[in-house]
């Protein structure tokens, strides 16, 4: 069974150069309510019933579980700068410096000629680009149409576009669906295809990464305990790309943990733990001493109220990709597991499998009480108030040279698609499995 789709009233605001008016889309199924918006090609609420008290019937409260702007004007007045929902490009992640390297080939009339180019893009995340610069996808104005039970965005992005070459076209269609196998009217799973295309005629090619990037919280959006009760399992990823200061990735490819799992590293989700746990422990790894790291996350459990201000506790928490093992496929879905996230209290859970070859995964640890009056509900979003998990290539991943220690093979397997003419078209999946948790967890 597929979801009504509904479309509510549009939102007018002045989104140069068309001025179009944000059309929001409404998804229904078994109980669970998704919007979705075309400014960002953004998903902006999602309704998940609390599954530790629906009664036969499916009567239940619900709850928010994805952070968001008030409305589209204050999303795109604020200019998506936390990137809420968003669909994120032409490069998700981070690019060292801002620069990449890129090989074209240019027609001569001695035939055609390879040549090494090279690409200077905004250090919106100084001194690196993040997520496409100041000016993204995550803050423009997609077109939408509705294609029996799949909602489409599409964004054309010119040449120079955010400093990169090449003209494409993108689009990002989300639908969705009945759990498989059987599963009844407890859950259903969000699908999300993005894809890519040069534009026709265009002789340049391009990099091109898309992410989602959607804050998820299963207690809701504003809960005061934040993400610290929430259980976290990355069974497939045994590894990581750990970073230097600025989050560049020094391109080696580490485990999480040992193989005899005696010893538990800050990074390792496999067999799941508490973001609480999880967080006080890389409080430790960062040199921490362990009552602070403790006390920095008790005084939010005890303090709902409680914000980090600068000079008060050092920004710190999880902002890493992690390898998504390529050898697991889901049984139903075809996809391979990146997380698995959960919420006792409520009964709820979260599957996130993809195509991707790897998932930041993004503690929220740069927000820090934003303004209410752009927040839905007006809430005050603070450190870990939500978590990112990201599927994607590998950040810095552009750019042919190995640029740090480290390095090979096993990072080059993640590396970023590269669009060319008369070559592959860019395809990225996601599934987001809604679902009640099982009993013995």
């Amino acid at each position: 069974m597929s979801a009504k789709i509904s479309e509510l009233p549009p939102v007018s605001i002045s989104t140069a150069p068309t001025d179009s008016p944000v059309r929001i889309f409404q998804l229904d199924l078994n109980n669970i309510t998704v919007e979705l918006s075309s400014l960002g090609a953004s998903i902006t609420k999602i309704l998940l019933p609390n599954y530790n008290e629906d009664d036969i019937r499916g009567n239940c409260d619900r709850d928010d579980v994805v952070l968001a702007y008030a409305s589209p004007k204050e999303q795109f007045e604020d200019k998506n700068s936390v990137f809420f929902g968003a669909i994120v490009g032409r490069v998700a992640n981070r690019i060292q410096g801002g620069t990449f390297q890129l090989h074209q080939i240019e027609q001569t009339s001695d035939g055609p000629m390879e040549r090494l180019e090279t690409y200077q893009l905004e250090k919106n995340n100084c001194p690196n680009h993040l997520h496409g610069g100041f000016d993204g996808f995550s803050n423009r104005n997609w077109t939408a149409v509705v294609v029996d039970d799949t909602v489409q965005f599409t964004l054309i992005s010119p040449h120079g576009d955010q400093g990169y070459p090449g003209g494409v076209e993108v689009k990002a269609a989300y639908s969705l669906r009945e759990r498989q196998h059987g599963h009844g009217s407890r859950g259903a799973q969000l699908h999300l295809s993005m894809c890519a295309d040069l534009l026709p005629g265009e002789t340049r090619a391009t990099p091109i990464s898309l992410a989602q990037h959607s804050y998820f919280n299963l207690a809701s959006h504003s809960s005061p305990e934040r993400i610290l009760n929430h259980v976290l399992e990355m069974p497939n990823c045994h590894t990581f790309t750990p970073v230097d200061q600025t989050s560049i990735p020094t391109r080696e490819v580490l485990p999480v943990g040992n193989e005899t799992y005696d010893v538990v590293s800050a990074m390792d989700f496999r067999e799941g733990k508490t973001m609480a746990d999880a967080l006080v422990k890389y409080g430790e790894e960062i040199g921490l001493d362990p009552l602070t790291a403790k006390c920095n996350v008790n005084r939010i459990l005890n303090d709902a109220t409680q914000r980090f201000e600068p000079g008060n506790v050092a920004i710190y928490g999880f902002d890493h990709n992690y390898v998504i093992n390529q050898e697991k496929l889901s049984i139903e879905s075809g996809l391979h597991v990146a997380a698995i996230l959960h919420h006792n209290p409520t009964g709820r859970s979260l599957c996130v499998s993809t195509t991707a070859p790897g998932v930041q995964l993004y503690s929220s640890n740069y927000l820090n009480g934003m303004d209410p009056s752009l927040c839905k509900d007006c809430c005050s979003y603070s450190r870990w108030q939500g978590l990112c998990l990201e599927t994607q290539t590998y950040p810095d991943s552009i750019t042919l040279e190995r640029r740090s220690c480290g390095g090979g093979e096993e990072f080059d397997n993640g590396k970023c698609f590269i669009l060319r003419p008369g070559g592959e078209t860019y395809s990225h999946k996601v599934m987001f499995e809604f679902s009640a948790m099982d009993k013995h967890l």
